[in-house]
């Protein structure tokens, strides 16, 4: 038994949100349809290694001894747009996957990472590491759509240099067992975070999801939310922290989760925290759960729908922004519709 996504400053036991305990981890080593891509990129590596991240030592440990499936982009100037898909099926059940980004300084790219699947017993242990140089600009959408019987680890860790932006978005749709580890850090002066997150749960699918943002530079800005919606007997956890530490003078962290629940029988617990150590600074964190804006909501009634239909659309329409950042139009109308389907109420 290992703790998986373990908080940093626990809060109270009896709210059972510092870590997940979990008995999970591989035996031996799965072949994987796809070749790896690249080699190893020196400068990502030292950029990591004075940073903690990840699930867990376990599951890192995993994913270094039975990685099967390796990408490497190593980035300079403008590149084009470039989508990678994580496959898994019932012939490939087990992806152990690293994918390392370097955006070197002044260069500008936008990456898609779906991890998609249909079958038996899935499981996916995911590493994504990007290492935003100055003035870089990087746009990142990770997307996780699995069926039933399914298990989702995945850690996203980002490093934010000198005036570089990195727009992030995370959208899980799916997966019956998630445990996501998602933590932005802002290293360099004027470096800035848009985070976008959504997720949907239903039947008695489980999430767990840890989003840092660690503030180290002067003037960084980091702004995330997270969106999502609990049907039937899901279950999540929602842990997330605003780390202002000591020295980022005049930095501004925001970050909140907005959850709706359509049934009694969900259970929802989420932790917006701040943590700060630096006095010039500004933070804000927020989390509202079962709740729409009842002006909106009195509106679209008034335009003869019902209830369930007004907070449908209301739904659908909050998990538009972060869905239409993914620029696979295929994808994107294929998510789009997985919701709409999902958010359909009697």
């Amino acid at each position: 038994m290992s703790r998986l996504n373990e908080m940093r400053m626990y809060t109270w036991n009896s709210q059972g949100l510092n870590y997940v305990d979990a008995n999970l981890g591989l035996k031996e080593k799965q072949e994987y349809f796809k070749n790896s891509e690249g080699e190893s990129i020196k400068d990502l590596e030292d950029a990591f290694k004075n940073y903690e991240y990840g699930l867990s030592d376990e599951t890192k440990r995993e994913n270094q001894e039975f990685r099967n499936f390796s990408i490497y982009r190593d980035v300079e100037g403008k590149k084009d747009f470039e989508s990678i898909e994580l496959k898994v099926d019932d012939e490939n059940n087990i992806l152990v996957a690293g994918i390392d980004i370097n955006a070197r300084e002044n260069s500008e790219s936008s990456f898609l990472i779906s991890a998609l699947g249909e079958g038996e017993n899935l499981y996916l242990n995911s590493q994504v590491r990007v290492n935003v140089a100055d003035n870089a600009k990087v746009k990142l959408v990770v997307v996780t759509n699995f069926g039933e019987n399914s298990t989702n680890l995945q850690s996203v860790t980002t490093i934010v240099g000198e005036d570089a932006l990195l727009d992030i978005s995370y959208i899980e749709i799916g997966a019956d067992y998630s445990i996501v580890n998602i933590n932005n850090i802002l290293a360099g002066d004027r470096a800035r975070v848009i985070e976008d997150g959504i997720y949907f749960k239903e039947k008695d699918q489980f999430l767990d999801i840890l989003a840092n943002n660690d503030h180290y530079g002067n003037e960084t800005d980091s702004d995330a939310m997270f969106n999502g919606a609990l049907k039937d007997s899901a279950h999540k956890n929602w842990k997330g922290v605003v780390d202002l530490k000591h020295g980022c003078f005049e930095a501004d962290g925001k970050i909140g989760d907005y959850s709706m629940m359509f049934s009694d029988n969900v259970k929802n617990k989420t932790a917006p925290i701040l943590l700060c150590a630096e006095k010039e600074v500004a933070g804000n964190h927020a989390a509202s759960v079962g709740r729409l804006n009842k002006e909106m909501l009195f509106y679209i009634m008034s335009r003869g729908f019902d209830k369930k239909q007004a907070e449908s659309m209301m739904l659908e329409a909050t998990f538009s922004k972060a869905l239409d950042k993914i620029e696979d139009e295929s994808l994107r109308d294929e998510l789009k519709e997985r919701v709409h389907q999902m958010n359909t109420r009697n």
